[in-house]
């Protein structure tokens, strides 16, 4: 069998590609796989370690061009992770629907399918919209959970029941890769703290583009100064990899350690692929998530790691004092009402809704690891449908059983 699979950005590289790599690698029913990718220039440099079943192909620029190239290639089947958010994923299911090549599209995030709704009834953005076709349905869609495949069909009533697999994240498969996940004290090193990680707690901000966080960090920092926690703690605040640095900068007076979230790096050839965290990293952040003692955030989907690492993560769902209105008017607040509702409504997280009850989450997650712990079993269980390692693989055997 010969598979294609579209890359269109560092992100898809991470929920795809790099977690089926050696899966893809030990198959001796799977030939040759072809990556259509816009950074296939670069491959040597950005995929330096993939077998040479792997072979990297330019994205085409025409209709006719996407249709050149699959013919070419002669795939059996086109593996995309989106049927249209990246533009680059809408021609190749055009292409390889006209030559009857099967197409599946893995939704590649748990809220996407939201994005999906949007593009269908508003299409793209203003400065985007002189694309001729905004979206492409593929033959079969693989989907993180059972909210995922209600929303779809609910969306796309033409759907049929065997067109939409529940596979789960791919990505979450590195979590029971123990042997390889490092230590807190590894963590530390990496992230440059230099306390002891024996005696303190690790705190993960997960910082948004969405809305200031300032006045979260600020608080925190208050109440290490005033001793009002009942642990000492080390604050890091990671910041999204497609992010500004200098909104978050000022962190460091708080005495927190401030870092775009591991992959993230400026010197990419291609500037879609800023974010493109090699094995190493994603274990690392596998190893955050695991040895931090608590998430603090606003709507970050970096809540599904901290719960799949079974630790306590809050949600700040108020904003800056005196900013009522942006606040209500902020992405923040409507992701709060709308899909992180998934997250939330199993009360898998401490929901913050005033100032004043921070602290106190914070204190009794500290206290109490345990808490809330059977809540986040069930919303991870929920949320990524399978926690067993193998949601590559399945994705990998849906593939084969569509030739």
């Amino acid at each position: 069998m010969k598979i294609s699979i579209s890359v269109p950005s560092g992100y898809h590289a991470r929920e795809i590609l790099f977690p089926l790599q050696s899966l893809l690698t030990d198959d001796p029913s799977i030939s040759s796989v072809f990556v259509i990718t816009p950074a296939a220039e670069w491959h040597q440099q950005l995929f330096p370690d993939f077998a040479s079943k792997f072979s990297f192909h330019p994205n085409a620029f025409t209709p006719e061009g996407h249709e050149h190239l699959l013919s070419d290639l002669k795939p059996d089947l086109v593996l995309t992770p989106t049927m249209g958010l990246d533009l680059k994923d809408t021609p190749l299911i055009l292409a390889a629907r006209r030559l009857n090549i099967p197409t599946l599209t893995f939704v590649s995030s748990w809220d996407n399918v939201f994005k999906i709704a949007r593009l269908i009834r508003h299409g793209h953005a203003k400065h985007i919209s002189n694309v001729s076709v905004a979206y492409a349905l593929p033959d079969y869609f693989a989907v993180w959970n059972q909210y995922n495949s209600d929303h779809l069909f609910r969306l796309l009533p033409q759907l049929k029941p065997a067109q939409v697999v529940i596979t789960g994240p791919p990505r979450f498969d590195y979590f029971t890769h123990t042997d390889r996940i490092p230590s807190k004290a590894d963590v530390y090193r990496y992230l440059n703290i230099k306390s002891d990680p024996a005696v303190t707690s690790l705190v993960h901000c997960a910082t948004t583009e969405l809305y200031p966080f300032n006045y979260i960090i600020k608080q925190i920092h208050s109440a290490v100064v005033s001793r009002r926690l009942t642990t000492p703690i080390e604050l890091y605040a990671s910041v999204h990899p497609g992010g500004n640095m200098s909104k978050h900068q000022g962190y460091a007076k708080y005495g927190v350690t401030t870092r775009y979230s591991f992959g993230r790096r400026d010197s990419a050839p291609h500037p879609d692929f800023l974010f493109l965290p090699t094995t190493t990293e994603m274990y690392y952040l596998v190893a955050l998530f695991q040895h931090s003692s608590l998430l603090v955030n606003q709507s970050s989907t970096v809540a599904i790691e901290s719960m799949r690492a079974n630790v306590p993560v809050i949600n700040v769902m108020y904003g800056r004092s005196l900013d009522w209105w942006r606040w209500r008017h902020s992405m923040v607040y409507r992701d709060f009402n709308q899909h992180y509702r998934y997250i939330t409504d199993n009360k898998g997280t401490s929901l913050v809704k005033h100032r004043r009850s921070l602290l106190p989450a914070i204190n009794v997650c500290l206290n109490n690891p345990a808490y809330k712990s059977f809540e986040r079993a069930y919303t991870v269980q929920e949320i990524i449908t399978n926690s067993d390692g193998r949601c590559g693989r399945r994705l990998i055997d849906l593939a084969k059983s569509l030739v």
